[in-house]
């Protein structure tokens, strides 16, 4: 009989006990791959440097933390605002008007990015069609294509993307299974389309569990789902950062942000007063809510005005209007004294906002830096974004973030430490496994001494019996040590699931590290170890003593 017969004989014999100490090899495993597969993955979604932009720029106070979690990741709350205008420098292809910096030695790309609405828990962010490398008229980007990721753009699925005036929304992949949204069909009439669910609302802020939504009156149309991009952004709903100034209390809000900005309080000025500051501030009085009337001290009815020319002026060299506004077109009914619209729709359909462009404000901007060349032609990547950050730390603009740094940083210092707590305590459950082999076989051993004592009459060597009980553990340790294997991964499926719900992207729980080959060798050298003993018991036993039948 060959030497693994015999092992698979006495496994069999003592089935129940092998199958529960190849349950604790399994266990011990699962629970270390697992660990291990966390911790090699989580280290590349939070410190991942392949991002397609090099900075986020944001408010010039505030945690760049906080900053990179809301903007990339889409958690927390926006750290604050950065004026409209610095947004038009960044971008700016043109030579920039006297008094501005000009940006464009640096900056590539830039890309609007604002926050502060949702829709059932989901972020909502306003940017514009560039994003998804469209310019304004809809119409491909040549060359320069926003990304995502290093080499990796959005595309669409379905539909097309959002007009840059419109109440049109472009949605990620999950978030349009999830609530079950359609694309919506101009033959249909509007109630139709809201009854396909192919029109949405947004909620103000991010509504809290048990609390009252506050939803906009606005409606955006579903014109487009992107393609499953594997990261946050397919949980976020992209509408025009545009239509977001269309919306009463966002203009009531930045026209207070604005009196904050400028150090003006209505209630100690006259009325005369309040009514210049608007004036210069470019606010139209007459299209002020009920609200901001009364917190200017002014009083009777509003007054919109007559002539094209009062309207709020379109926005920078980015999103000029193709043709020129007409009367303005009716927009949303007011249903109350202080829920007025706050824009008006040209005869193209495009947004006019109240809110006048001097008072837009932005959470951040998305910068993709060019790249400085040596004095050979060489290509130096990081220079202009290093220049850039540079800029913003010595003024107090703006503030910009590294990505790729500020979360490497954060998890060399949260999380790093507690991934190797938490290996730590998995090796020693693996060692836990080992001893639950050693007290398994030695207990067999001493069950089994009158068996081994007639393998050694029959000619058994003590080597033999040595190497048959050292085979066994191995044995239990490699098929322990596989069916872990299979079943820490199998735990990355569930890890990689719960992390793609609360973060909105996954882990490539599929991919193997040769970290994780060298542990299930270790694996089945303890188990060899750990049936040395009882091995050396066997390979002791005197025979004369154990073959007299007790």
């Amino acid at each position: 009989m060959t030497l693994f017969s015999l092992v698979f004989k006495q496994m069999r014999q003592r089935s129940l006990s092998t199958c529960l100490t190849l349950v604790s090899v399994l266990l011990g495993v699962a629970l270390t791959i697992a660990i291990m597969i966390l911790q090699r993955e989580a280290s590349d979604l939070f410190t991942q440097k392949d991002y397609g932009y090099e900075l986020i720029v944001g408010p010039p106070k505030g945690s760049k933390l906080q900053l990179v979690l809301n903007t990339v990741y889409h958690l927390d709350l926006s750290p604050g605002n950065v004026p409209y205008d610095l947004y038009e420098d960044l971008s700016r292809k043109s030579p920039p008007p006297p008094g501005r910096h000009d940006f464009r030695a640096w900056v590539r790309t830039a890309i609007p990015f604002m926050v502060g609405d949702s829709y059932n828990g989901n972020r909502i962010v306003g940017t514009s069609p560039q994003m998804f490398g469209y310019d304004d008229d809809g119409k491909p980007v040549q060359g320069d294509k926003f990304q995502y990721r290093k080499d990796r753009s959005f595309e669409l699925a379905a539909g097309r993307i959002f007009g840059p005036r419109k109440f049109e929304a472009v949605l990620g992949s999950d978030v349009a299974v999830k609530e079950k949204f359609n694309l919506y069909d101009p033959k249909l009439s509007e109630e139709q389309n809201e009854q396909r669910h192919a029109v949405l609302q947004a909620t103000h802020g991010v509504l809290l569990h048990g609390g009252i939504p506050d939803i906009h009156k606005p409606k955006w149309h579903v014109v487009g789902i992107l393609k499953t991009t594997h990261t946050s952004n397919d949980r976020v709903l992209f509408i025009p950062f545009i239509s977001l100034y269309a919306i009463e209390e966002h203009n009531e809000g930045m026209i207070e942000q604005d009196l904050i900005n400028k150090n003006y309080d209505p209630n100690t000025h006259s009325v005369e007063q309040n009514m210049a500051w608007l004036g210069e501030e470019g606010f139209d009085p007459g299209r002020l809510s009920p609200k901001m009337r009364r917190r200017f001290g002014l009083e009777g009815p509003t007054t919109k005005p007559t002539t094209q020319e009062d309207v709020a002026p379109a926005a920078g060299e980015l999103l000029k209007s193709s043709t020129p506004p007409a009367a303005p077109a009716k927009a949303a009914a007011p249903s109350g004294d202080d829920d007025e619209p706050a824009y008006e729709l040209d005869k193209n359909g495009d947004i006019q906002p109240f809110l006048p462009q001097s008072a837009w404000e932005l959470s951040a901007i998305l910068i993709k830096a060019r790249s400085a060349k040596d004095a050979a032609g060489n290509d130096l990547p990081g220079i202009a974004a290093q220049q850039l950050d540079y800029y913003f730390r010595v003024n107090n603009e703006a503030s910009a973030a590294n990505p790729a740094q500020v979360m490497r940083d954060f998890f060399d210092t949260f999380l790093s430490g507690w991934s190797w707590v938490l290996l730590i305590i998995a090796f020693l459950v693996t060692i836990v496994a080992g001893v639950g082999i050693l007290v398994s076989i030695y207990n067999s051993v001493t069950a089994r001494r009158r068996e081994i004592a007639i393998l050694r009459a029959l000619g058994a060597t003590r080597a033999r019996v040595l190497t048959l009980i050292c085979t066994e553990a191995g044995l239990i340790g490699l098929i322990g040590g596989i069916l872990g294997f299979v079943a820490g991964h199998a735990c990355g499926i569930v890890e990689s699931a719960i992390l793609n719900y609360h973060e909105g992207q996954g882990i490539a729980w599929w991919t193997f590290s040769q970290w994780e080959f060298i542990f299930l060798a270790a694996v089945v050298v303890l188990a060899v170890l750990a049936g040395l003993v009882p091995a050396l018991k066997a390979y002791m036993t005197p025979v004369a003593t154990n073959l007299i039948s007790e």
